[in-house]
């Protein structure tokens, strides 16, 4: 695991230099949106999203550290950030807590949230227009949308406190977190110039990870503390959430979390060898819970 962590490390240190640069200055006029913005999106986190862009992109004839995928990898974690902004305010999940800090509605002000969102959505569309691709941006587009982020919010929303069954989630995950994951390793793909058939395993690949991701997270939720996910811990039963612990227990869902790992990686034969960064990848992902 110690190569994945380095890998991720590395990236990590590219795509916050990126955002750096990409982002206005948090002294810029009005600094306190850009400091909430700041604020959100340099407050932790892995960055597994610009490193499977990364990943993926190698896996497919690109060089490590080419600009258009870490621009692509940096706009990519403007999105989820924003999505993390809306998910924590009290209108929706009403967290505390976010990688280990207060959260930006908490820190600053639920307008200022609302807005600070907003804005990363926007800077992020404008950063994926340098690289034009626009299949590129339809793809992370339409991970947003009612077909994908946000219908599965809604769904996830509408489910709280409701007896709901395995395919409910399913469709709730997929698409408000598998979504925008299977995204960042098609477009890495898509950059690369990869032929159809590469899309489809990769495609497939990226959405059963995405997917094991937010049950491992529904795990985690049940079974860790709050210093450890660096979120409001029990925080899902408590509201009465549709996850895969409240539909089929923890020990079906850490089975299939590793059914869909095993499933992920079985996709990526097609590339002999030339793709291990992807495999160790998702290998890390199932470590949360080993």
């Amino acid at each position: 695991m110690n190569e994945v962590k380095a890998y991720l490390s590395k990236v990590a240190a590219i795509t916050d230099s990126r955002m750096n640069d990409l982002l206005p200055p948090p002294e810029t006029y009005p600094a306190s949106i850009h400091s909430v913005m700041r604020y959100s999106l340099f407050a932790g986190g892995k960055r597994i999203r610009p490193a499977l862009v990364m990943a993926s992109y190698e896996a497919c004839g690109g060089n490590f550290g080419d600009d258009k995928p870490v621009i692509a990898g940096a706009a990519i974690e403007m999105l989820h950030t924003f999505s993390l902004m809306h998910d924590d305010l009290p209108c929706m999940d009403d967290d505390d807590f976010r990688r280990g800090k207060t959260t930006a509605h908490k820190a600053f002000t639920e307008a200022l949230a609302v807005l600070g969102g907003d804005a990363l959505c926007i800077y992020a569309f404008e950063c994926l227009t340098k690289l034009d691709r626009i299949e590129v941006i339809r793809e992370i587009a339409r991970a947003l949308g009612t077909g994908g982020m946000i219908g599965g919010q809604v769904i996830d929303i509408e489910s709280e406190g409701k007896k709901v069954d395995k395919k409910a989630v399913e469709y709730i995950h997929n698409n408000k977190t598998a979504a925008l994951i299977r995204t960042s390793v098609k477009t890495g793909a898509l950059l690369a110039d990869a032929p159809q058939s590469h899309l489809e395993h990769l495609t497939a690949y990226g959405n059963r990870i995405g997917l094991a991701f937010q049950v491992i997270d529904d795990i985690l939720d049940e079974e860790g503390t709050t210093v450890q996910i660096g979120k409001d811990a029990g925080s899902d039963r408590q509201r009465g959430k549709a996850t895969f612990p409240s539909v089929c227990g923890i020990a079906e869902s850490r089975e299939y979390a590793k059914t869909l790992i095993e499933n992920a990686c079985a996709e990526l034969r097609f590339l002999n060898n030339s793709g291990p960064m992807l495999t160790a990848i998702a290998r890390f992902i199932e470590t949360r819970i080993s």
